[in-house]
């Protein structure tokens, strides 16, 4: 994404112009003997994922597949916790179906997700991005008021961390004052409930701008359902593993890998299958050399174009 820089040049400095470099020889890129800079190269890198054009190979636990030209799938442990409907991403997660092998870390299912590749991207610090995609909540969707559920992540690629920065669908009281369904920003720094509640049949409008950076040298943008909610300048990295994570999206319902209460009592709640669709995907990454350096992208990237 060059930006162009255009001069106005009268018709009769043009004429003459071009008479002088066919006189004296002048290349494409010399005037008068002086040799002109060539534009600086962009650094930027634009992605779409139209989910109609693309196939996901048979792909097993604990291996995954890459997919879709920079995309890999990771579901834990279910074979067809992601694929394609149509024009849709879909992700599903059944904490009992299919019944995960006695040798795997957990005996639920616990997650359906697609990640960019490869999974330690570790951007450099000063890396900008802006991500845009459409959630839609199936129709028989029951908000789960017991156990909260990550359906967006940022992740450093180190084990045992938890992510970078998180959307999170909220329980009951996590924190004060969710009452349950609500969307949570979660980062490094803390977690804010925003008054977006999505029900069955809903969808959710998601734009994220991040800035990777220690200290004030970090930015996060949230915009959900068009509406700027979250807007900081703060650390987007950890201190320790400064560089910017892998984006994820899906379904994470993290508490159900080592706690067969919290299963229980989403199943209870009857919120313990959950199945979550996408459209498509957008995704823009810059380094601070790009000449349109944290330039407003919202309107590249957002959904339902």
């Amino acid at each position: 994404m060059k930006k162009l820089i255009t001069s106005k040049i009268v018709k009769t400095s043009v004429k003459t112009l071009l008479f002088f470099m066919i006189l004296f020889g002048c290349n494409n890129d010399e005037v008068g003997g002086v040799t002109q800079a060539p534009d600086p190269p962009s650094t930027s890198t634009f992605s779409t994922w139209m989910w109609n054009t693309i196939t996901i190979p048979p792909y097993t636990y604990p291996d995954g597949t890459e997919f879709g030209n920079g995309l890999y799938t990771n579901s834990t442990f279910d074979p067809m916790g992601v694929s394609i409907v149509g024009d849709l991403m879909r992700f599903k997660l059944n904490p009992f179906d299919p019944v995960p092998s006695p040798s795997f870390n957990s005996p639920h299912n616990y997650r359906s997700e697609i990640h960019t590749t490869p999974w330690q991207i570790n951007h450099p610090l000063g890396t900008e991005q802006w991500i845009g995609w459409r959630y839609y909540f199936s129709d028989d969707y029951v908000i789960d008021t017991t156990s909260p559920i990550t359906i967006f992540q940022n992740h450093p690629g180190i084990g045992g961390l938890s992510p970078i920065i998180e959307l999170e669908i909220a329980a009951f009281d996590d924190p004060s004052p969710a009452q349950g369904g609500e969307i949570q920003v979660v980062n490094v720094n803390d977690r804010i409930v925003y008054p977006v509640q999505p029900v069955a049949g809903d969808t959710l409008d998601v734009v994220i701008h991040l800035v990777y950076g220690l200290g004030n040298e970090g930015m996060t943008q949230v915009w959900l359902n068009g509406v700027l909610y979250h807007d900081k300048i703060e650390q987007t990295v950890y201190t320790d593993y400064p560089w910017g994570g892998n984006n994820k999206w899906g379904i994470y319902h993290h508490t159900f890998k080592n706690s067969p209460q919290d299963v229980q009592d989403s199943k209870d709640a009857g919120a313990a299958y959950v199945e979550l669709f996408m459209g498509p995907l957008r995704l823009l990454t810059r380094t601070p050399s790009d000449p349109e350096y944290k330039m407003n992208a919202y309107d590249l990237v957002k959904p339902g174009q």
